[in-house]
């Protein structure tokens, strides 16, 4: 079995909900960077695996968070830094995936929302770890 049947495979809503964007984004963006390039179904279905989200993170970051235009984040992708990118990407999925863990149902701060500073410290670990072991 190869590295790529054993990860984690995602249909684009579910690949946009763990970054925190819409679908259509992410079919936008696959126009837009020859990097983003997902497997698709004989049906033509859109799947990502843990490699496509954590680029998705890593575009949604240089647009979003640095202001990047489209044409600039295409050339930052060209030359990133694998240890950057894991920690970013524990960040921005992190963030989006554990308000819908049903655990951080009874771990609400006053003030509503999420104490996600251990997660998003483990996802960074995890995310480390797995580079070490590919």
């Amino acid at each position: 079995m190869s590295r790529q049947n054993e990860s984690k495979i995602y249909k684009i809503g579910q690949a946009a909900k763990l970054v925190g964007l819409k679908s259509y984004v992410l079919r936008f963006w696959e126009g837009e960077f020859e990097q983003l390039e997902p497997i698709r179904t004989p049906s033509g279905q859109r799947l990502y695996n843990e490699e496509h989200v954590q680029l998705i993170a890593r575009i949604k970051m240089l647009l979003h968070d640095e202001g990047l235009t489209i044409e600039g984040a295409r050339k930052r992708l060209d030359s990133f830094d694998p240890q950057s990118d894991a920690e970013m990407t524990a960040e921005i999925v992190g963030k989006n995936s554990a308000e819908q863990l049903p655990l951080f149902g009874m771990d609400k701060n006053s003030d509503g929302s999420f104490d996600t500073a251990i997660l998003k410290e483990i996802h960074a670990e995890l995310l480390v770890v797995r580079k070490l072991l590919d």
